[in-house]
């Protein structure tokens, strides 16, 4: 019976390190930076006309995309997502999570 116990404590610590591997991957595309919406999200639209909203840029990252000259350019963007606490119209926190893509490194497209 203990090996029973055992295995399944084994097992599902290997699940949750695949999963926390996964949650923390990184991603890639090429998009052209368009905006910085109403809310505050960095806003690009890649060549298939997908809209991706990124929630913030990590500190490493030397391009201000508050400059209004990075409008229309086209970049290649690391990212990955996290969990955040959602908040309502009054910015007090719901309870609720949501995910957020984070720019990790951004570098211009010539």
């Amino acid at each position: 019976m203990k090996t029973i116990y055992a295995s399944a404590l084994v097992l599902f610590m290997s699940l949750s390190l695949a999963v926390n591997k996964i949650s923390a991957q990184e991603n890639k595309i090429i998009a052209t930076f368009n905006s910085i919406t109403e809310n505050g999200f960095y806003k690009f639209i890649d060549d298939k006309k997908t809209v991706h909203l990124f929630y913030d840029i990590s500190d490493d990252v030397e391009i201000a995309l508050y400059d209004d000259s990075y409008l229309g350019k086209k970049f290649s963007i690391t990212y990955s997502t996290k969990k955040i606490d959602e908040l309502d119209d009054e910015g007090e926190e719901t309870g609720e999570k949501i995910t957020v893509k984070i720019i990790l490194t951004i570098k211009e497209e010539n």
